[in-house]
């Protein structure tokens, strides 16, 4: 029994452990966002203009105090002056908070008196109170809290009158003016300021709830590698020219609908097999793609139910800066199972010199978790037909002396089938990786199936397939204005075995495989020529980027932005009703 309980012991101490580790490797941020001082000049901005509205407007419930002489209501209360403040300040708090700053500001607050008095005998009164301000200030502490949903929201954590003279007194009460003024004026001031503090601070906790946690809620708990995707896709690709206003994701519908039964990315089986881009050698000219193009070489809903968890984990704060700590965990809605990789701890935003406005770091394991999570559900799938601009006319079988085409590499295969065009579908046999230092972000492919069909009335028929895996290089990049320009080299691209084609080995093919490496950094360059545009202003959505960067960190991507905190936070409600 001692032996029984011993072992049990030491199993739930293993068991707790785990969970344990597990519990932190959960709890570990992927992705930091810091927030720099102009941000928090917008936030003063916004916060000036509000207070300078809605302080007048305050509202001041009615009260009673009473005397050892007798009890007095005050009531019908209203603010018939009002002198802006001179600073008015929302900035970061040491070690994690908020702090709203409201200096200099002046007041004259009116009401109604009545109530009794005992001057030997019952007196009712009736008359008038005035509380007078003069160099108010205000200051209030905030912080970043969550609701069990996992929304958030700012927290009042304290608000006082700091700074000013708050006096009382009394009028129109006849001969008993003075009198009231003298004995009870240090009274009434004191209990004023203690009111006139509950109200101002409860109307700008309510302020702040509606102004800023309303806006906070509506942050998604998760982002979708579609949506990141069409980021790239809206700002990047031309409008079809015959259907200018199309809604992409009608597009999307339209593609998906026209393959029913014949849609073979899914109905591929799951052999052994990679893939290779058969393209002869041939400089392309600099590639326009449209947004049917790009649907018709992969279609981004299967990416819609991988998603990014953004999650806020944690919050610290310097006199200058903000910094929030996000999940950046990757998992799909469709099935269950985490990624093979370890969050990075510490994972902290280097010292930067050059700051803009809106500073976000996402690590290396975000991107790898996300290229995993997209391979386990078999959603790297890729199409390469006679449609795909700079590549699909090269998918001949057969050729005039004056075209180029596949059999200029495997003349067998003109032979063998004459006068076809080749469609390609590629899926990815292992997960992709991507490693990130100074300047540079390899990319290592590892393996790919591809799979080669013969075009024709009839339906489709695989023939062959190849396998390949490749690694690729970005270089440092450069801006121009608001275009991100990159310069991609595939480093590698290699033939391995398990190859079908035509009953080819891997050394039959090597011609081909150098074509191909040829043509697909070409097709790259091409595409990728003009550069690409990040900022998210001619959007639908709420979030306004201005003039974007991105830099290689040791493993990390570091993107910063400049934002334009005012439409962010107002035009989103009119952004999604035009959707």
């Amino acid at each position: 029994m001692i032996i029984s309980m011993s072992i049990f012991s030491s199993f739930l101490i293993v068991l707790l452990v785990f969970v344990q580790l597990i519990s932190c490797q959960s709890f570990r941020p992927a992705i930091r966002v810091r927030l720099n001082r102009p941000v928090f000049d917008q936030a003063s901005s916004i916060v000036q203009g509000l207070v300078e509205y809605e302080v007048p407007r305050v509202n001041i419930p009615s009260t009673r105090q009473c005397f050892q002489e007798g009890c007095v209501d005050a009531h019908s209360f209203r603010m018939s002056s009002f002198r802006q403040p001179s600073f008015v300040a929302f900035e970061p708090h040491f070690p994690n908070k908020f702090r709203i700053r409201v200096t200099d500001f002046d007041f004259v607050v009116t009401g109604q008196l009545s109530g009794t008095i005992t001057v030997i005998l019952n007196i009712p009164i009736t008359g008038n109170v005035v509380v007078t301000g003069r160099s108010i200030g205000v200051s209030a502490l905030l912080d970043l809290q969550k609701t069990v949903n996992d929304q958030p929201y700012l927290r009042f954590n304290e608000c006082k009158i700091e700074n000013g003279i708050v006096s009382t007194r009394v009028a129109n009460m006849g001969l008993l003016t003075d009198t009231i003024n003298q004995k009870f004026g240090t009274v009434l001031s004191g209990q004023s300021r203690i009111q006139l503090e509950e109200a101002i601070c409860e109307h700008m906790n309510r302020l702040t709830q509606q102004h800023f946690s309303t806006r906070l809620a509506r942050i998604p708990r998760s982002l979708s590698a579609k949506e990141l995707l069409e980021i790239i896709i809206s700002n990047n690709v031309k409008k079809n020219p015959t259907s200018p206003a199309t809604n992409f994701a009608t597009l999307v519908r339209q593609k998906r609908a026209t393959t029913t039964s014949d849609d073979y990315y899914d109905d591929i089986e799951k052999t052994e097999g990679r893939p290779a881009k058969p393209l002869p050698n041939v400089n392309l000219r600099k590639i326009s793609l449209s947004r049917d193009d790009v649907i018709n070489f992969f279609n981004i809903e299967r990416l819609s139910h991988i998603l990014i968890d953004l999650t806020l984990l944690d919050a610290a704060s310097t006199s200058s800066d903000f910094s929030l700590g996000i999940s950046g965990n990757v998992y799909s809605s469709r099935s269950q199972g985490t990624t093979p990789y370890s969050a990075p701890y510490p994972f902290k935003i280097p010292q930067n010199n050059n700051r803009r406005m809106v500073e976000v770091i996402v690590s290396q394991y975000s991107l790898n978790s996300l290229l995993f999570q997209a391979h386990r559900t078999n959603s790297l799938i890729f199409h390469v037909n006679s449609k795909t601009p700079g590549i699909g006319s090269l998918l001949k079988t057969s050729c005039t002396i004056d075209e180029v085409c596949i059999s200029d590499e495997i003349p067998k295969i003109k032979s063998v089938y004459p006068n076809r065009r080749l469609e390609l579908i590629i899926r990815s046999a292992a997960p992709p990786t991507v490693t990130i230092n100074n300047g540079k972000c390899n990319d290592r492919f590892y393996e790919w199936q591809m799979y080669i069909f013969l075009g024709g009335n009839s339906s489709k028929n695989r023939s062959c397939s190849i396998q390949y895996s490749s690694s690729n290089q970005h270089e440092n990049h450069c801006w121009e204005t608001d275009r991100f320009r990159r310069t991609v080299t595939i480093q590698s691209l290699d033939f391995v075995s398990g190859v079908d084609f035509l009953g080819m080995s891997v050394s039959d093919l090597d011609g081909l495989r150098r074509t191909t490496k040829a043509a697909l950094q070409n097709f790259v360059s091409s595409t990728t020529a003009d550069g690409f545009t990040l900022s998210t202003a001619s959007m639908h959505s709420p979030l306004r980027l201005f003039h974007p960067e991105v830099s290689l960190l040791p493993n990390a991507l570091l993107l910063q932005a400049d934002v334009d905190l005012y439409r962010t936070l107002y035009s989103a409600r009119k952004t999604r009703k035009s959707v």
